[in-house]
């Protein structure tokens, strides 16, 4: 039997990185798309390919039995400063690798999208059918992207498995994200102020969204099914600063901030998963309790500091 071909376009991101590591061991093929950071056409870990680049792509996913999109720009709050960029690369970047599959007969995708579709859920733990009201430029750009997978499978019968994670961290997670600019005041026995203390995330560690990415990629394509990632549990962001203290052995004041770091009015207050749709198709839940997480996480930024 020939071992399963799998394209993951954006394999040198934080969660690209991971899921190529954790199937370093299964029955599995990985051809690795990288983004263009890098000069030349290759690197020792992966192929190097802009996802608006038709030709390169399609030369390179030949011969590929299923898609991992991964790729796309990840900042909320850089989307509000940059909103053209964020559509350009997240919708119409994705609509050129459905392009591709097209063209080579691929007709089994995961998408990667956002829990940030939802905007601020009128009901929590939000389920997968909740109305989609994003409220950042990045949330329209993966709601669009979301829309274009749907034509794809009515139009051309692509089947798709579309992830929304929650709040992912972990080891090699963005040096702009809460949790370490936390770590960072902390460290440097500063108070911590931040924009929001009440608004509540679903913290899923990486190593669980890699595991439903892997289950979702082993398991059969029906049509077009949506998942959410995420704990079910929300956690403040005053409760994260003082788990954080509380890992760190460190203490401080935790305040507000008078400064906003997106429109006030497009503010999430309230954001957690309803996860039984993911438990009960892929079998699938998270097993990472928040403050251990959170203790590898740390430790992490502090052997790369």
């Amino acid at each position: 039997m020939n071992k399963l071909k799998v394209g993951i376009i954006g394999a040198n991101g934080f969660i690209g990185s991971n899921l190529v590591y954790a199937l370093r061991d299964s029955d599995v093929d990985q051809v690795l798309i990288n983004g263009p950071q890098q000069n030349g056409s290759t690197s020792r870990d992966g192929l190097i390919a802009d996802i608006s680049d038709f030709n390169k792509l399609k030369s390179y996913l030949k011969g590929v039995d299923r898609i991992i999109h991964l790729a796309g720009l990840a900042s909320v709050r850089e989307s509000f400063a940059n909103p053209v960029e964020s559509l350009k690369v997240n919708t119409l970047g994705t609509t050129n690798i459905l392009n591709v599959c097209k063209a080579l007969n691929i007709n089994e995708v995961i998408i990667i999208s956002s829990a940030e579709v939802y905007g601020n859920p009128s009901l929590n733990p939000v389920k997968e059918y909740a109305e989609l009201k994003p409220l950042s430029p990045y949330g329209v750009s993966k709601v669009a992207l979301e829309q274009m997978c749907f034509v794809y499978h009515k139009a051309y019968d692509m089947k798709f498995k579309i992830i929304r994670p929650f709040s992912i961290y972990g080891p090699g997670m963005s040096r702009k994200s809460i949790i370490y600019e936390i770590y960072k005041r902390m460290l440097c026995q500063q108070d911590i102020t931040l924009f929001n203390i009440s608004s509540k995330r679903d913290y899923c560690y990486i190593d669980d969204l890699v595991s439903a990415i892997k289950s979702a990629l082993l398991s059969n394509f029906n049509g077009f099914d949506i998942y959410n990632a995420g704990t079910s549990i929300g956690t403040t962001a005053m409760e994260l600063a003082q788990l954080i203290q509380l890992v760190m052995k460190v203490s401080g004041k935790i305040s507000q901030s008078e400064f906003i770091d997106r429109p006030q009015k497009a503010d999430v207050n309230n954001l957690v998963a309803c996860n039984i749709k993911a438990l009960t198709d892929l079998s699938w839940q998270p097993t990472t309790k928040l403050k251990n997480g959170l203790a590898i996480t740390l430790k992490s930024f502090s052997n790369e500091s």
